[in-house]
């Protein structure tokens, strides 16, 4: 089927909650062509015009979420453009992770809690977690580049998550200045490619998506030691860093954490055999 061809390439995305939505219209688009050529329909029809965008895009490699302008995550629909990384279906152990943890804070009498939450890229981390959490959960969520903030803005804005979502652009910690000391948790997704491992990527990703949210500098630590560094100036005392790693990347992030004397109980959480998630509380 030629649908199912077109998706070769993209597997990357082929276990993404919305891949039969996509099949089905992919399906659709082969429908509209196989039409065409039938009955010689005009180039200036509007349906073979847009099968032959689509299909000029997914050519070239385009990821589908760009074609159709969002991404599924945990069972949501989020706005995605190409300046925001591509929600991954295992980013989801970041969310439910941090949920748990604001949970048992809360059982424990915590009440209104804050999360700083560092590249925030579409916002589905944010939004997610603030539909999980509820009204007692603040979310203060930022990015470096403004039109991901822009994006993101949108998602908040659709699942009406304004009053528990703000939304900030700058640096790492650098919009939150007047937080200092007051984070419940310090949330990111930070990009923790190697820089010399990003030309062996699938081409679908290092040609469209942002090059910022992949590369993580040498050996991919770049970020990691920013965070690590700046957060026990945000976060309260017992508060918690949790961040998603890339695979195989933990025997690093322990010798990170073995030079730096504001951690205790540090954890790594797996997701199918391989650590994905670690957390850390400031002493």
């Amino acid at each position: 089927m030629k649908s199912k061809n077109l998706l070769q390439g993209h597997s990357v995305y082929a276990t993404e909650e919305g891949r039969e939505k996509l099949l089905k219209i992919l399906q659709f688009y082969d429908f509209i062509a196989e039409r065409e050529s039938r009955s010689s329909l005009p180039i200036e029809d509007p349906q073979a015009i847009a099968v032959a965008e689509v299909l000029e895009q997914l050519g070239r490699g385009v990821p589908p979420q760009y074609i159709l302008g969002r991404a599924f995550f945990m069972g949501n629909t989020f706005y995605c453009t190409s300046d925001t990384l591509i929600p991954r279906p295992e980013t989801s152990l970041l969310v439910k992770t941090a949920y748990e943890y604001l949970e048992r804070n809360k059982s424990n009498g915590s009440r209104g809690q804050t999360v700083i939450e560092i590249g925030t890229g579409c916002g589905n981390i944010a939004v997610s977690l603030a539909m999980l959490c509820g009204e007692d959960v603040r979310i203060l969520a930022s990015d470096i580049s403004e039109a991901a903030v822009e994006v993101a803005r949108r998602n908040v804005q659709k699942y009406q998550a304004d009053g528990k979502v703000s939304l900030f652009c700058g640096d790492l910690y650098e919009p939150f200045g007047e937080h200092r000391g007051a984070a419940d948790m310090v949330l990111c997704n930070p990009p923790y490619i190697p820089t010399t491992s990003l030309k062996k990527m699938a081409r679908e990703i290092i040609d469209h998506e942002p090059v910022v949210a992949l590369d993580g500098g040498p050996f991919g630590l770049g970020i990691f030691r920013r965070l690590l560094n700046g957060a026990p100036a945000f976060l309260k005392r017992g508060g918690a860093l949790m961040f998603e790693i890339g695979e195989r990347q933990e025997r690093l992030i322990e010798r990170l954490f073995a030079t730096r004397d504001s951690f205790k109980n540090i954890k790594y959480f797996t997701l199918e055999g391989r650590v994905r998630v670690v957390s850390a509380e400031r002493i």
